[in-house]
């Protein structure tokens, strides 16, 4: 829900990114196709976010009622839920890289081999759905939903903050903050780079779990395989039709749930 809140802020920054490359010509908008394709992800899955915003809030607010604790409104229970949110994203990002299943959903951010602000916001269709599988704990521990949904909206606009070529490096901050250094690192396909920085705001879960990597190559932006296509379905669609492949394929039980909770080839 927290992106239908941020949209303006969103269309703001693609505004002001846009105006910054062309001022300093390094223009990082080459190719309208790609990004008229991020953003039709991005409104789909706003339209599902929509569809699908009074069903998430009740069943949100369902373990709000059955709570185990009372966190109120004070700023330290903000900043707990800050770094809960943030711990639960980053274990959210991981699984959707490393299980095939989550992956087949999350593919289509990686997908664009440009890299703006516009690439943020080419997001997975059903992560409405599947997303709050690791966050309904926070509800039930007994945080707010409406204090879920303002944090939320501050990493979002910090996640699309990140996915930008204008910032280089920033000092002491690498080894805190995801910077857009950091984040470049996450949207490359080079060997070194592949299922690395996974954090939304904080790095440090990469460096104490070992999925950091800082960023000294070139990146090379997109996924292994391209699927060199503007087309929001094809984009959308690709590794799920894949899956239900290897899924039809498959000899045993065993090789059903192998293709669907390994990692993807």
């Amino acid at each position: 829900m927290e992106m239908i809140y941020a949209l303006p802020i969103f269309g703001l920054l693609l505004l002001l990114e846009f105006l910054y490359g062309y001022y300093k010509k390094n223009n990082t908008y080459h190719d309208v196709k790609d990004t008229a394709a991020s953003l039709s992800l991005g409104l789909a899955q706003v339209a599902v976010t929509v569809a699908l915003s009074s069903a998430l809030l009740a069943v949100d607010y369902w373990f709000y009622v059955h709570r185990i604790f009372t966190f109120g409104n004070a700023w330290y229970n903000y900043v707990l839920l800050f770094l809960l949110m943030e711990f639960s994203f980053y274990w959210w990002h991981r699984a959707s890289h490393r299980v095939r299943f989550l992956w087949a959903n999350h593919v289509n951010h990686h997908s664009s081999t440009e890299y703006n602000f516009s690439t943020a916001l080419r997001q997975p269709l059903f992560s409405p759905v599947l997303r709050p599988l690791f966050y309904f704990y926070l509800p039930w521990l007994g945080f707010d939903p409406q204090m879920m949904i303002l944090v939320g909206v501050v990493s979002l606009i910090w996640g699309v903050l990140s996915h930008t070529k204008h910032v280089g490096k920033l000092g002491f901050l690498e080894y805190i903050l995801v910077t857009p250094s950091a984040h470049r690192v996450h949207h490359g396909s080079n060997s070194e780079y592949i299922d690395k920085n996974y954090g939304g705001i904080f790095i440090f879960w990469d460096m104490l779990f070992g999925t950091y990597a800082p960023e000294k190559q070139p990146v090379v932006f997109g996924i292994t395989t391209n699927i060199n296509s503007y087309n929001p379905i094809r984009i959308t669609f690709h590794e799920w039709q894949a899956w239900c492949k290897d899924v039809w394929q498959s000899r045993s039980l065993s090789e059903v749930f192998r293709t669907t909770f390994w990692p993807p080839h």
